[in-house]
């Protein structure tokens, strides 16, 4: 995995899995209320834009999971991760409809099975977790 000029997110792998889950959870708690407050505006215009007005939300979430320090186990999901989410964020504010956001599947994906099970007891306690729904895996 190559570090590029301008990315974010490769960085890290020192990070506790408390602070990572809480950072992650806070960010997407922060993401889903923002979509809740647009859903009435936005919910008679084409799914194009709704994708444009979906983006900046998205954009931040993307952000604030590449700056999350993960703990070295899960680094390289954590990168991987990230860059599809920024994909994402392009993908929207492009107004396509038939990328990942869309497709109902998540740029979000699990981590790596073996961390699965103790980030969730993590997750399983934090209210921005459970504000967001939020889960890792299992």
């Amino acid at each position: 995995w190559t570090h590029r000029e301008g990315e974010t997110g490769r960085h890290g792998g020192t990070g506790s899995d408390e602070k990572f889950v809480a950072d992650i959870c806070k960010a997407g708690a922060t993401f889903f209320a923002k979509l809740e407050k647009l859903a009435p505006e936005i919910a008679t215009k084409s799914e194009a834009e709704q994708a444009k007005a979906a983006a900046p939300a998205m954009e931040d979430f993307a952000n604030a999971f590449a700056k999350a320090n993960p703990p070295k186990d899960l680094k390289e999901w954590h990168d991987e991760t990230a860059k599809t989410m920024k994909d994402a964020v392009a993908e929207l504010k492009a107004g396509k409809t038939d990328g990942t956001f869309f497709s109902g599947d998540s740029p979000f994906s699990d981590p790596p099975e073996e961390a699965q099970a103790r980030l969730s007891k993590i997750a399983d306690g934090n209210k921005d977790c459970q504000d967001a729904s939020f889960g890792f895996g299992e």
